[in-house]
This record gives structure tokens, sequence and C-alpha cells, in this order.
């Protein structure tokens, strides 16, 4: 029941979550055709700035709810009680925000500064809503306002970019929008104004929610210097437009990211529900997940990579040559997207068991790897590929010291020699994206898949099998009925 509660999940945040966000994937020609380098660097590096704030200072507050309200999930009073003090905390959250920002506006000249503190708003109050709407199993509402996010986003960001034409500022204002109107199907479903009494706040919830997003927060503090800082370092070290060349090579970065979050949304449900406690049975769990996990990340690294190169073949006006410099970083952004999805999977597994001390501490050591790598390598003149090369160690960095630790509680039996086999492969597949022709990277795309075929073999097997049993209970089933009418 577990494993088909995980995969009805995956199915419904598929659509919310990735099914909706890939379409901005595709919407990559007009980005490159109308906005130069410059602006999208600019613009990423604004967003990259005002997130870190938002998630330090709205304390992830929905993380801290959805946890609660799954903790709660058999009473509808403490239910409310979780939501309404986290909404305390997040309006006092808001004054916090506001106020630090009208002081930042006075002080620094912020292109759309008005648009960038909007951006932030809506970012952490549509995160904080749909947490509520996932914990009350409005799973299916979540996904159409993720759906309808996406569909105003476009049609906006077309009638203002490609019609209009307006400047990037296009960017903020369609998001705005289209988070406004997710915004609104979320807030009517989850019924929070009609629901309110002043009876449903609790000063011990609020104080719960408060210390168990505290660390959330600085964790983000970590997370953000191991994940979002390169593109800021870039921009002041080298320069937008070299931001913007980034921006674009992270982009296919959302081919993983995407197909990997609607599993993560749904693995982070199947996770808080486990019993969680330090025994045996729950390393069994948690290693076979992560094995297989991390499997089909690699194989799927080494399938995007050739297929990358024969899509930009067929299709090389995707992205504009003013971005041809982008298309050398995609493969090295692949390889840390993988890394840093594996590192969110095993930071899931610490949140189940309650360690939480040690997702920062990991986190804050990948971090530390990430800067002073970037650093280093900018010095030495590698250039704006040091972004990705340092992206990739912190969070190769993270994930092994979280192996370690997890070894240590719940004792993790993780299959290493998968990397003997997958890192030859991945250095081939990028020697042939980047000095071969496409035909070449058509061949290596059918040998990976092959390969990938006799890897999964036995899932492959376990899954045929598992479909023939249940149509054979089906027909039984239906059998018996026809018996018993």
């Amino acid at each position: 029941m577990k494993f088909k509660k995980t995969v009805q999940s995956t199915g419904i945040y598929f659509v919310g979550s990735v099914l909706s966000k890939l379409i901005f994937f595709f919407m990559m020609p007009i980005y490159t055709k109308y906005i130069v380098p410059d602006d999208l660097g600019y613009y990423d590096t604004a967003v990259a700035v005002v997130i870190f704030f938002a998630s330090v200072l709205f304390l992830e507050i929905g993380s801290g709810i959805l946890r609660f309200i799954i903790d709660n999930k058999n009473d509808e009073n403490k239910k409310r009680t979780v939501i309404y003090s986290g909404c305390f905390i997040f309006l006092c959250s808001l004054i916090v925000y506001l106020v630090i920002s009208v002081a930042v506006g006075f002080i620094f000249d912020i292109e759309y500064f008005v648009l960038v503190i909007l951006y932030g708003i809506f970012t952490s109050y549509r995160a904080a809503l749909s947490c509520v709407s996932r914990g009350l199993e409005h799973n299916v509402t979540y996904a159409l306002s993720g759906l309808a996010n996406s569909v105003v986003q476009i049609i906006s960001n077309l009638i203002f970019i490609c019609v209009l034409k307006w400047d990037y500022s296009s960017l903020y204002i369609s998001f705005c929008l289209g988070n406004l109107v997710a915004i609104i199907i979320l807030q009517t479903k989850c019924g929070l104004l009609k629901g309110f009494k002043k009876s449903l706040l609790s000063k011990e919830m609020i104080k719960i929610l408060f210390v168990f997003c505290l660390p959330l927060c600085i964790n983000s503090v970590a997370f953000w210097f191991l994940n979002s800082a390169n593109k800021v370092i870039i921009t002041f070290v080298l320069g937008k437009e070299y931001s913007g060349y980034l921006s674009i090579a992270y982009k296919f970065n959302q081919i993983l990211y995407l197909f990997s979050t609607c599993f993560q949304l749904a693995w982070q449900e199947l996770s808080y529900s486990q019993k969680n406690t330090l025994e045996e049975s729950t390393g069994v769990f948690y290693s076979k997940a992560f094995n297989l996990y991390a499997k089909i990340l690699g194989i799927g690294l080494l399938l995007i990579i050739p297929l990358v190169n024969i899509g930009l073949t067929i299709y090389p006006s995707f992205i504009d040559a003013q971005y041809n410099q982008s298309l050398v970083l995609i493969p090295l952004a692949l390889a840390g997207a993988v890394m840093s999805i594996l590192s969110s999977f095993t930071g899931s597994i610490f949140s189940a068991i309650k360690k939480m001390k040690v997702i920062f501490i990991s986190t804050l050591c990948g971090a530390v790897v990430n800067v002073g790598l970037i650093f280093a390598l900018l010095y030495l003149n590698v250039g704006v590929a040091s972004a990705n090369i340092a992206f990739l160690c912190g969070f190769a960095t993270t994930v092994i010291f979280r192996l370690i630790l997890l070894n240590k509680y719940i004792v993790m039996k993780t299959k290493y020699w998968y990397l003997l086999i997958l890192v030859p492969l991945y250095a081939l597949a990028v020697i042939i994206y980047n000095y071969l022709a496409w035909w070449a990277n058509l061949l290596y795309f059918v040998a990976i898949g092959i390969f990938a075929f006799f890897a999964f073999k036995k899932e492959i097997t376990r899954f045929i099998k598992a479909i023939k049993n249940k149509k054979l209970k089906d027909t039984g089933d239906g059998n018996d009925a026809g018996t018993n009418g």
C-alpha cells in the first residue's frame, strides 16, 4: 500500500510540479532570443539573493507545518492549530521582511526593487500554502495550482516579451501573476480564512514550530552557500554576462530536478509516515531506496548528455547564438544536479529520523568546499566552469558526509562500486558530447540504453510480474463476482 501511495503521489506531483515546469524549459528559445546574457545574469543573481533572505526570514515554516500536520493527521483540531500557529509565525516574518526590505531599498540601488521584493513574498507564501495543501492531502489541488501557475506565467511572458517587447522585468511580473493565481487556488481549497478561530492559535505550538524550523532556517543559509552563492560570485568576479551563461546551463538541470522533484515530494511523505526507529529494518529500507535512486539518476545522467547534443543539433536555435558559451557548461551542470538530488534525498532520511543537526553540519561542510573551491578556481583562471566544478564537489562532499553518518545510525549499505562504472562512462559521455558529431552521441545513447536494460533487468522483471499478478487477481475477482451474481 505504501508503494502504491508513493506511485499515486508521484503521478500527482508530476502534473503539478514536473509537467508544468517542463514547459518553462521549452521557453528557452524565447528567453535566449529576446533577453541578453547581461540582463538574464542580473535577474538570476537578484533572484538568488532575494530567495536567500526570504528562506532565512520566513524560517522555512512550510516544512514545519507539513511535518506536524502529518504527525497529527487523525486530529482535525490539532491540524488546524498547527496551520494557524504556522501562519502567525509567517505573518511576523513578513513584517520583519518588509522592514528590512525598506532599509535595503534606501541603501542600495537595485533595478526593479519592488518586483524583487514581491518575488520573495510570493515565493515564500506559495511554498507555505503548498505544504498546507499537501498536509491536508489536497494533492490534486496542489497539482492544479502548479499547472495554473505555469500556464499564467507562460502566457504573460509571451505577451510581455514577444508582443509588448518589455525587458527582463517581464520575468518578475509573470512570476508574481502566476504565483498569485496558484495562491488563490490553494487558499480557496484549504479554507484558511473561513476556518480561523482565535482558540486555534497555540503559544505552545508556535514555540514548537519555531524551535523545529529554526535549524531549518540556519540550514537554508548553509544550503544557499552550497547551491546558489556561485551565481552571485560569478556575477561580481566575472560579470553579469557570465552569470547569464551559467543560468542557461542550469536550465538543463531542470530535466533531472523536475523528474526527481515529484518523487522527492512523495518520498518525503512516505519517509515521514515510516516508523523511523533506529533499527536494522529501517536501514534496509533506506539502503534499498538510496541505491536504486542513485542507479536511476546515474544512468539517467548518461542518457541525457547525448540527448542534449542530439537535440541541439536538430534544433540549433533552441539556444540563441549569443548564449553559445553555455553549451560546454551543460554536462558538468547535470552532474552537479545529480549530486544535489542525492543530497536532498539523504537529507530527507535524516529529517525522517529526526537528526536535523546532521543536515546542517553536512550542508555547511559542502558549502565551505563549494565557496572555497570556486574562489580558488577563479584565481587559477578556470573561468565560469569554476562554478560547476565547485557546485559538484560541494554536493559530493555533503552526500559522502551524510552517508558516513547515516551508517552510524541505521547501518546504510551503500553500493559505492556503482561509481567505478558510472564515472568512466560519464567522462566518455562528456568527451563525445564536446568533441564528436551527433551520430556518435546517438550511438552512445543506444549503447547506454542497452546497458540500462541489463542494469534494471531485475526491477523490470519484478514490475512485469506485479502487473501480471494484479491482472490475474482482477480477473479472479471478476469471475468470483460473476459466480456470486
